[in-house]
């Protein structure tokens, strides 16, 4: 299943792994977990993988591809824990606060993003349901994509699984993001399932993003596009508490003043 599953979050993220590719990853990923089977850690790394993948292509004559050059850039760039490391894996996501810096690197932001958006999920389905206090849900986890636009467009149906299941875990996911528009994806509606959004300032913003982020009409998000547009810094657009209300402005408190 691992196998299965990393080779279809590779070509989730890199269009050019096709079904030839897809199947040749299974098939090294195999063979590292039964190479490493009767070992202490009986897991691969991607070193592993890579190192078995490129003799499968050298037996069968064939030239480097685009899984190739995948498997060389995770194993050379020592993005994950590998064999011989003197720092012990991590054992969990969950329980943890980290910060996972990706801006600097010159390839797979990606696919390390949704790599780790995978650990969680998978953490996340084996937890019981978090215990309500008082009516309210007890949150273990929240995970914050920030620069979510460079996301929300790849089909990482992890992330989409902790959107829609997370809640009863007690597990949030918090997203930044460049525009509104951002949230409009064909294959998957994010903007439905934003339980709470807040519009600052922006430009080019679509009137149908904005109508349905804050549930307004099409009249009011038409006549908010250049207000929102022209919105001073810390000003804020959200969806009203009042019912009567199609929408709240405020000014918000920069975090760094409270702390």
């Amino acid at each position: 299943m691992s196998a299965r599953e990393k080779a279809e979050s590779f070509a989730s993220i890199n269009s050019k792994l096709g079904v030839v590719q897809k199947g040749a990853l299974t098939e090294a990923i195999r063979a590292a977990y039964a190479k490493r089977a009767p070992t202490e850690r009986p897991y691969p790394d991607f070193q592993d993988i890579m190192e078995i993948a490129a003799l499968m292509y050298e037996e069968e004559n064939k030239k480097d591809d685009s899984l190739i050059e995948v498997l060389r850039d995770l194993a050379d760039f020592d993005l994950f824990w590998k064999h011989g490391n003197s720092v012990e894996p991590i054992e969990r996501l969950s329980n943890r606060t980290m910060l996972i810096d990706v801006h600097a690197m010159p390839v797979l932001k990606e696919l390390v993003a949704y790599l780790v958006i995978e650990r969680l999920y998978k953490e996340m389905a084996t937890m019981p349901d978090s215990p309500v206090e008082e009516g309210r849900r007890t949150i273990r986890t929240i995970l914050v994509i920030d620069e979510a636009h460079n996301y929300l467009s790849q089909k990482n149906m992890f992330l989409q699984r902790i959107i829609r299941e997370g809640r009863s875990k007690g597990v949030v996911v918090f997203f930044a993001s460049q525009s509104p528009n951002d949230y409009q994806q064909k294959f998957f509606n994010f903007q439905e399932l934003l339980e709470f959004a807040y519009i600052f300032q922006c430009e080019g913003v679509s009137a149908s993003s904005v109508q349905d982020i804050l549930g307004c009409s099409n009249k009011t998000a038409k006549d908010l596009q250049t207000e929102i547009a022209r919105l001073e810094p810390w000003q804020v657009i959200s969806r009203s508490s009042d019912k009567t209300e199609e929408f709240d402005k405020f000014t918000a408190e920069a975090f760094y003043k409270n702390y």
